[in-house]
């Protein structure tokens, strides 16, 4: 019964109504309590089936229904020594209240439990989200660091595809450390190309200034060795030799000193309008003599109307110069160099075309390029490469660009674009 109803309690009590001993389902009850017999007595000679409700040894102020058998001594008829009373109390007893209190506190316990477990849960996904890509991205900067600049490092180890995937602090961070890395090595390895070519070009141009410098002195130091001695014919032939090498080292060191100046990002450029069909007309004057020594006929050729362009005539007319150049070297006696503007791609192109021997075609797309030096078969000595990387330069200042091609019927042809704005 007890286990069926909390809420019930049986207790042993002598004739006296002292209770020896009594049990409930939450605790014992204590042998100092005491009850009325008079409800026992009635409830003993009341008819079966008839209720009694008496003291609650427990609860004084409150009366409860009970249930109740003497014990007697072998005879009946005696009076009973004691006796064994089941109370069961109502629902509203205080115990109810206490197993209610309880049942709660058993279940917010359980409630805490389960909410501080799924709370640490949580944190332990939450760090691990963070941590995890945190982790890789140390990893790859230490990787970073122990890599040599020539080396070739693997860029998966940058970032992880859940990190590409992610749209918060972590993934943006993962993205711009792998951009960086990449522009980095994109970089390192620009610089190295660059080194690599400064080194090869220091070597030719120390090449280039040796030969004539070695040549100068020689025939300078025969001449003044032999003095009077030295037949005319002889002085007047080793003089031109020497002015030629003088000459030459004259023309490397103006383009080493163009290149440098032009190589500067603040250089200021000294523009003016200028229309440059009648620019062609006054520059080609300046190698009419040239030209006229070798039977090489030059001729100009533009279109009327055209558009004035804002340009540093200075610059223009050196790069021009390199090209004149550069088509007088390789245009043989009796040839043809034309020299043409007009206008195209919303600017104005200027074209130095030659019949000489054309540009071999497997360096034709490097013969602009700073510190080349398979462009010196159309340069010719004296220029180290650098008269073509000046040209482009040139046409770079004032935003335009420099392409070279060979012509169908022979020759090669250089063309200079510049932009009408």
């Amino acid at each position: 019964m007890l286990l069926h109803d909390p809420r019930s309690a049986i207790y042993l009590m002598d004739s006296e109504g002292r209770i020896r001993a009594g049990y409930t389902k939450e605790r014992s009850i204590g042998s100092k309590a005491a009850v009325a017999l008079e409800p026992v007595e009635r409830l003993l000679k009341a008819p079966v089936g008839q209720t009694v409700f008496g003291d609650d040894p427990e609860f004084s102020a409150r009366q409860s229904l009970f249930a109740a058998a003497p014990f007697a001594p072998s005879s009946t008829r005696q009076k009973p020594v004691g006796y064994i009373c089941v109370l069961m109390r109502p629902p509203d007893a205080d115990v109810k209240r206490g197993l209610i209190a309880s049942y709660a506190n058993r279940s917010a316990f359980a409630v805490a439990l389960g909410g501080v477990m799924a709370g640490a849960l949580l944190v332990f996904a939450v760090l691990s989200l963070i941590t995890r890509p945190l982790k890789r991205l140390t990893d790859a900067a230490d990787a970073v660091s122990m890599q040599n600049a020539d080396g070739a490092l693997n860029l998966n180890v940058l970032a992880h595809d859940d990190d590409e995937l992610r749209t918060d602090e972590i993934g943006r961070v993962s993205r711009a450390f792998r951009a960086m890395v990449r522009r980095l090595r994109e970089q390192a390895q620009q610089v190295q190309r660059v080194d690599a070519n400064r080194r090869q070009w220091v070597a030719n141009v120390s090449h280039d200034l040796r030969t004539p410098l070695t040549s100068l002195i020689g025939h300078l130091e025969t001449i003044q060795m032999r003095g009077e001695r030295m037949r005319a014919d002889d002085r007047v032939r080793f003089l031109g030799i020497a002015m030629r090498n003088a000459q030459h080292l004259d023309r490397l060191s103006s383009s080493l000193f163009d290149l440098a100046r032009l190589e500067s990002d603040d250089l200021p450029l000294d523009k003016s309008p200028a229309h440059l069909g009648e620019f062609l007309d006054d520059f080609v004057a300046r190698f009419a003599a040239v030209a006229e020594t070798r039977s090489i006929v030059m001729t100009v050729e533009y279109p009327p109307g055209l558009p004035l362009l804002s340009i540093d005539a200075a610059l223009v007319e050196r790069a021009l110069a390199n090209l004149m150049d550069n088509a007088l070297r390789y245009t043989p006696t009796g040839g043809a160099i034309i020299l043409n503007a007009a206008p195209r791609d919303h600017g104005v192109a200027v074209t130095v075309a030659d019949s000489g021997k054309g540009i071999d075609a497997a360096v034709l797309g490097h013969v602009f390029e700073r510190f080349f030096q398979g462009s010196s078969h159309r340069e010719g000595g004296g220029h180290a490469g650098l008269g073509l990387a000046v040209v482009e330069r040139v046409a770079q200042l004032h935003g335009g660009r420099a392409s070279a091609a060979n012509r169908v019927s022979g020759g090669a042809v250089f063309v200079l674009w510049f932009p009408l704005s």
